[in-house]
């Protein structure tokens, strides 16, 4: 009897039994070895199966803009290094240490600050704070090429401010990077694809070190060739991280793709699956369609409508939420207890609300209404939607009955 055994697709054993013992014929040829080795060291387990179908091209793209980081990175440690007085030797050791000291605590004050200001919004629109976070990186190092000119009591202040950027590029960074991995893990192995991006970009990392020491002798020709090389660079930064975003096709549903998926509902009556929303996903601006803001999760403090408008809606939607046309809004109050399920279909409702022009109101969806809206529901689940989570933005605020 002879079997064979695959390793994520490629044979790489054959075993006979043959009456006198187990003879393993090794089938896998050199290059064959080196490939799955490669395979194992820096994709996924399982892969191509235990991750998205995005996953090769966002890696692909974000590997060229860690490369493109690193580099720019050496450029702006060589400018801090003279701004800071190495090799001069009228610097003062324990003035570079008070520097230092005053950029660390910036960061970390502005890094408590930012996460508790834009915390729940980097779920919201993962790609739009991810670019936000590499623009502000290339800021960063902008300011530190300008510092070595700066004037000495500007220089610690220039430090200061750089030093706020990248504290707001690590909460930006670092959180999207968590949204995208969520999205990338297929099986229920977030923990293995964040382990192998890691060391996708370490060996990026290595590699622009390699480069660095090169880059190095270079610039240190001309600051004409250093801001020429940091121009180039961060143009292909830039370019890179608006690719790797572009690639992603994330299936849950947040404000921008909801309102692209609910346009096209609207006027074709069909439901773009999520490769097509994503071809037209204005995840830099957002979504500038026509009708009023929606705003998800508003207090009940802030609408004024009759008591039999009130309890009417109560009624039609068993208290799960309502919804009030007010001026240039349309506000979704949320009871306690509502799930993301009854956010999908308060924001459906308030769609149409928010494309007319009437006086402030509660919406009250008809029977008509509710019923295009559980097609729509069906439609949105056959190609593919994921509606068990929906960051449309809501706060906390809930009311209930008393």
């Amino acid at each position: 009897m002879r079997f064979k055994e695959d390793y994520d697709g490629t044979t790489v054993n054959e075993i006979e039994f043959d009456g006198h013992g187990t003879k393993i014929l090794n089938v896998a040829k050199g290059h064959q070895k080196l490939s799955s080795f490669l395979k194992e060291v820096f994709l996924p387990e399982g892969y191509p199966n235990s991750v998205s179908k995005d996953y090769l091209t966002y890696q692909f793209w974000d590997t060229l803009q860690e490369l493109c980081s690193t580099l720019n990175g050496t450029l702006a440690s060589h400018a801090i290094f003279q701004g800071m007085g190495v090799g001069n030797s009228k610097a003062s050791a324990l003035g570079a240490t008070y520097t230092w000291l005053m950029k660390d605590g910036s960061g970390m004050i502005s890094n408590i600050l930012f996460a508790w200001s834009k915390g729940t919004l980097l779920d919201i629109d993962a790609k739009r704070w991810r670019l936000f976070a590499d623009v502000l990186n290339d800021i960063a190092m902008f300011l530190d090429l300008l510092s070595p000119l700066a004037p000495p009591y500007l220089f610690t202040f220039a430090m200061c401010c750089t030093s706020v950027f990248r504290s707001l590029v690590g909460v930006a960074g670092g959180c999207t990077r968590a949204t995208i991995k969520q999205h990338q893990a297929q099986c229920n192995n977030m923990a293995d694809v964040s382990a192998k991006d890691g060391s996708q970009e370490k060996l990026s990392g290595l590699l622009g070190l390699v480069l660095s020491m090169t880059l190095i002798n270079i610039i240190s020709v001309s600051p004409l060739i250093t801001w020429a090389t940091f121009s180039l660079l961060t143009v292909l930064h830039l370019y890179f991280n608006y690719r790797a975003c572009s690639c992603l096709v994330m299936k849950s549903l947040n404000p921008t793709r909801y309102k692209v998926i609910l346009d096209h509902w609207f006027k074709e009556g069909n439901v773009w699956n999520p490769e097509q929303v994503n071809c037209v996903e204005p995840f830099i601006l957002g979504h500038r369609g026509i009708g009023k803001h929606i705003v998800v999760g508003a207090s009940l403090g802030d609408l004024n409508p009759s008591r039999s408008d009130l309890t009417d809606t109560l009624d039609t939607n068993d208290s799960r939420y309502i919804i009030y046309r007010f001026n240039d809004e349309v506000r979704i109050c949320l009871r306690s207890g509502s799930n993301h399920a009854d956010q999908i279909e308060a924001y459906y409702f308030a769609y149409m609300a928010a494309q007319e022009s009437s006086d402030s109101t509660i919406i009250i969806p008809n029977t008509d209404q509710i019923s295009a809206h559980q097609k729509f529901l069906s439609e949105m689940s056959r190609e593919g939607w994921d509606l068990s989570f929906s960051p449309l933005g809501s706060s906390q605020l809930r009311y209930s009955l008393v």
